[in-house]
């Protein structure tokens, strides 16, 4: 069917309001051929076939599988437009506040090059009821459905060749995409990281726990074998995981190391006021670290410098590898840092000592129960950098029973990020700063910075 578009969702598809439907890789104002798809929270989704008349933000996509994969969901966007967007859905997000509260709202920081700056992605392994074998990233708009990549963009080169290695790897295997419903098949997800500006190439397949499917050692060792033929590195890491699912009882991940160093480094260098800090990072195969190396340099500097940090006491929740409480350790009198996982709380460790910092200390555990056993001290800064779902009741009231003088909130989600910000509102913080950073260029993934007072 042909229909017009006019106005655009947060995660940039475009939307025909009169029929309630939206586009995928469509912009507004254009005239578009499209192939009805199924129904997503009361729209109706429709795949784009041609355009017959384009907008002028339109650009050529250069990346063959767009707009088909869901990786690339802004790659025919013209890259200014995409910044204008992304600041108008954090605009959109704080309103009130902004209203309110006047903070001083700063232009988006944009990614310098926007092609090739990932240092991670996850490909899934999928197969139809043909057996066809697909391994690459999800389809735009289809559930479980998988595109077979020949390229990517956001990632260097080497990463499409792990791709295409590993596809004929497996075509020449007699093993099987995983089929979570029914806990069969072999192959679930492989993950491959590099280092941007350190040392070391990383790869892990994960693989199904069920008994019946485990890998041989012949197979681990001709998917290693695939892997080092396109990687002249010889600081490559191989991993196995095995994920474990059993009915009632959480999800279990092993990991084995296959060859290789058990980990890779990064380097960062953040400024903080006048001088720039050089940072040796570890990151272990299932640990954290910003997916945008140069990035995530800018998102540190510009943070931390709203901070008074010099002479300041810091705790940085729910830390991860603790590189946001490290830097600060820099100007700061003391940083403690709170982390649940014991992977990110190792790396964490080894970062402290290589980087010789001595005024960092890491606790493990839930960050409630940490700050209630340990009875610390109250500190001046909080840090908090939280998953995707932003931050629950119980621990916002225990931000509010510290009752800092400054929160540093950085967030991958605005949406629940704003939802916080506001429950901080009404315990009297003032939103101060709101500072954008594009950290994942053609996607609607939005990296934001929000900066609290105490009056």
């Amino acid at each position: 069917m042909q229909l017009k578009t006019n106005s655009l969702s947060p995660k940039g598809r475009a939307l025909n309001s009169e029929k309630n439907i939206e586009v995928i890789g469509a912009l507004p104002g254009e005239e578009v051929l499209i192939q009805l798809g199924g129904k997503r929270k009361k729209k109706r989704i429709g795949y784009l076939r041609e355009v017959v008349t384009p907008s002028n933000e339109r650009v050529l996509a250069k990346c063959a599988h767009s707009p088909d994969c869901g990786g690339c969901a802004f790659q025919h966007w013209d890259y200014p437009f995409q910044l204008k967007h992304k600041m108008e859905v954090v605009k959109k997000e704080f309103c009130d506040l902004i209203e309110e509260h006047s903070p001083e709202v700063r232009s988006i920081i944009a990614c310098q090059d926007p092609w090739r700056y990932r240092n991670k992605m996850e490909f899934s392994f999928s197969q139809n009821r043909e057996g066809e074998k697909f391994l690459g990233l999800m389809l735009a708009g289809a559930r479980g459905r998988v595109i077979a990549l020949k390229e990517c963009f956001l990632v260097s080169e080497w990463f499409s060749d792990v791709v295409g290695a590993l596809s004929s790897w497996w075509e020449d295997s007699d093993l099987l995409a995983y089929h979570h419903h029914t806990d069969t098949g072999h192959l679930r997800t492989v993950t491959v990281r590099e280092s941007k500006q350190g040392q070391g190439k990383l790869v892990m397949l994960t693989v199904s726990g069920n008994p019946s499917f485990a890998l041989k050692k012949t197979q681990m060792a001709s998917f290693v074998e695939a892997i080092k033929k396109v990687t002249p590195d010889e600081h490559l890491s191989v991993f196995l995981q095995i994920q474990q699912i059993a009915k009632g009882r959480p999800t279990q991940f092993f990991e084995m190391p296959l060859s290789g160093p058990d980990h890779i480094t990064e380097k960062l260098h953040v400024t903080l006021g006048e001088e720039t800090h050089t940072f040796e990072c570890k990151i272990s195969p299932t640990s954290f670290f910003q997916p945008n190396t140069l990035q995530a340099q800018k998102l540190y500097s510009a943070g931390l410098n709203m901070l008074q940090l010099d002479g300041a006491r810091v705790f940085d929740l729910y830390c991860g590898s603790g590189l946001l409480g490290l830097t600060a350790s820099k100007r700061a009198k003391e940083v403690i840092g709170i982390e649940l996982n014991h992977h990110s709380v190792f790396d964490a460790g080894w970062n402290k000592e290589v980087n010789q910092v001595e005024n960092f200390t890491i606790f493990r555990g839930d960050v409630g129960q940490v700050l209630e056993e340990k009875k610390l001290e109250k500190p001046d800064c909080i840090i908090v950098d939280p998953p995707r779902v932003g931050l629950d009741d119980k621990a916002i009231a225990h931000i509010l029973k510290l009752s800092p003088k400054e929160i540093l909130y950085i967030s991958c989600n605005p949406k629940t990020q704003a939802a916080n910000a506001y429950a901080l509102a009404k315990a009297g913080y003032k939103l101060k700063i709101l500072q954008p950073v594009d950290q994942f260029p053609h996607t609607p993934h939005i990296e934001n910075i929000a900066y609290f007072k105490r009056p």
